[in-house]
Formats: structure tokens, C-alpha cells, sequence
């Protein structure tokens, strides 16, 4: 059981909120503004905050810092609006520990406040686990923007990290490929979803558009300096060796190998997943697109060595899943 405060300027969500902490066995306060609670960090014992970002007065954002500042030990998990993805970024930047992104149901709550209290030490490998879990949320959220379930997040993250180890990367390198696999796309948070769910072919306009989320899925991760490893993947993901590829029309190995390798899995999961302009492919047919673009569209290598790992079934270690870092 926990000590819980709810903050936000809407009662009907605080008093839905509570309800279902107490439910869960929690212990549960009330504030309806970032100055309320704020007050009540050190006056009362608590565990976990679970803030709203857009409130008159002291942001949710601007609470975020106040409590890491003033007691760290205090988890936050923060509730945002897709249309508020800024404040999602800074609140990445300032330790969240998770995040609620609205439109969500109450089971999701309790999932979010089971995470955040699994871990409250403060040495800097939970706080960097902690993040990782926040992060993922965001590439969740990323991906159901653009059409995907969570599976596909998933998908790809066998598949790139399995496609490593048969290349033999070092554990740097898998943890970037690792990091990589789940923030490829975070950048699409940046997309219009008018852009993302179009019917039928995409205008030269939003093409430009789509085509900016490598560099802006880095700019989110900057400053923080345990997703650094995953820049690399992001930039380089729809680079292409033979130079036709965005944002920097990098050739062969100037692109990084993490950035080949998410290249390869996160196109084969696409190609089996349905779009809002095409069907789903077979398996065998997506099988059959990546040795079509081998050596042009993809690395021939990683090509070769993600077909030995779909042959083994994409084996994983457990330290390299996301459900790790979930209850």
C-alpha cells in the first residue's frame, strides 16, 4: 500500500482517480492545483504524485521539478495529452517516472502506479530502468499514432536485438540497437495525425513532414544522457547504403550499424502489419522484400544475419525486453 496524491484542476478526474487507487488498496489525497500539492510534499509522507500537466498556476511540469528537487524518493508519473507532447519531453528531462497518456483507462492507471512503486532507489541504475519504462511509453504512444499496437513496438525489438547477437555486437552496442528498437519512431510524435492515418498516397508536403522524424526522435532524447546510446538508431534508421535513404543520404557503414539493423526490423514489421493506404504482406512476401532490397535498401549483412536469427525464432534475453521493466 502506498501514500498517493492526484493533482489536477478537473475534480471529476481526481475523484475517478482516487476512487480507483483506494480501490487497489492505496491510500489516496486530492490537489487541485501544483501549488496545493506542493505544499503537501513534507507535510505528508508520500510515495507517488500523479499530476496533470496543463493546470492554471504551477504547471504539472513545473511540479515535476519542484518534488525531484525537494525529495527524489518521491515517484511522478505524469498525465498528458497526445496534442501535449512537449510536455511529455520536458517531463522526460526532469526524471518522470512514468506516464499516463490520456485518452486512458483506469486499468492503465493501476499497471503505470504498480511500475512506478516497483522501483524507488535512487541509485542511478533504478533511476535509469525508471526512465527507460517512461520512455517506452512515449515510443507506445508513438506507434499508435502512426497505426500500430504495442506488439509492434515489441516485434521490432526482437527482432533487432536478436539480428545483434548473431552479428556478434558487444553489450554497448546491443544496448543501443536495445534502446534504438523502442525510440526508433518517437520522432512521429512530432507528425500531424491527419499526415499519419491519411487514406491513399501521401503528398509531397507530408512526405516532408514524415520524413523529419528521424532528426526530430533526437532532438526528444537530447539532454538525456542515458538514451544517448539510442541516437544513432534514431538519425539512421531510413538511411539506405546505397545513399537514397533520409535525413542525411548517408552510404554504407557511414550509417551506424545500430541504424542498419533497426533499418531491417522495424521495415519487416511494418510489412506485416496493415496501413491505412495497403494490406498487411505474408510473411514470405515481406521475406521476399528485404532480399530484394539487400545491399540497396538494406545492409546485405544484416539482411543474412536477421534471417539466421528468424530461423532460431528471435530469441531474446529477458534484460533486453521491454517487459522487464513492467510487474
Amino acid at each position: 500500500m502506498a501514500m498517493i496524491l492526484v493533482v489536477d484542476d478537473e475534480p471529476a478526474i481526481t475523484i475517478a482517480l482516487a476512487k480507483k487507487l483506494r480501490r487497489d488498496g492505496h491510500e489516496c489525497l486530492t490537489a487541485s492545483s501544483g501549488e496545493e500539492a506542493l505544499s503537501r510534499v513534507g507535510a505528508e509522507k508520500l510515495d507517488l504524485i500523479i499530476t496533470d500537466v496543463r493546470m492554471p498556476g504551477m504547471s504539472g511540469i513545473e511540479l515535476l521539478k519542484q518534488v525531484k528537487l525537494r525529495d527524489a524518493s518521491i515517484s511522478v508519473i505524469v498525465m498528458s495529452a497526445y496534442t501535449d507532447i512537449n510536455f511529455a519531453i520536458e517531463a522526460l528531462r526532469g526524471r518522470a517516472d512514468d506516464f499516463l497518456l490520456k485518452p486512458f483507462n483506469l486499468d492503465d492507471l493501476s499497471l503505470s502506479v504498480a511500475r512506478s512503486l516497483r522501483e524507488r532507489s535512487t541509485s542511478s541504475k533504478d533511476l535509469e530502468q525508471l526512465g527507460v519504462q517512461a520512455v517506452a511509453a512515449l515510443a507506445s504512444a508513438a506507434e499508435a499514432r502512426d497505426g500500430h499496437a504495442d506488439a509492434h513496438l515489441n516485434d521490432v525489438l526482437r527482432y533487432a536485438v536478436s539480428t545483434g547477437f548473431e552479428l556478434g555486437l558487444d553489450e554497448d552496442a546491443l544496448r543501443g540497437v536495445w534502446l534504438g528498437s523502442v525510440l526508433h519512431d518517437v520522432g512521429m510524435l512530432k507528425v500531424p495525425e491527419a499526415v499519419l492515418n491519411k487514406l491513399g498516397a501521401l503528398s509531397p508536403e507530408d512526405w516532408n513532414l514524415v520524413r523529419q522524424h528521424p532528426e526530430a526522435g533526437a532532438g526528444i532524447i537530447a539532454g538525456v544522457d542515458y538514451l544517448e546510446a539510442a541516437r544513432t538508431s534514431i538519425l539512421h534508421h531510413h538511411e539506405r547504403p546505397d545513399g537514397g535513404g533520409y535525413p542525411s543520404a548517408l552510404r554504407g557503414e557511414e550509417i551506424s550499424i545500430e541504424g542498419r539493423i533497426v533499418a531491417v526490423a522495424s521495415a519487416f514489421a511494418s510489412m506485416l502489419g496493415a496501413r491505412p493506404h495497403r494490406c498487411a504482406l505474408t510473411e514470405s512476401d515481406a521475406v521476399s522484400e528485404l532480399d530484394r532490397g539487400s545491399e540497396s535498401q538494406f545492409d546485405g549483412s544484416v539482411v543474412r544475419a536477421f534471417m539466421s536469427a528468424r530461423g532460431a525464432g528471435f530469441l531474446v534475453p529477458l534484460a533486453f525486453r521491454i517487459d522487464h521493466y513492467q510487474p
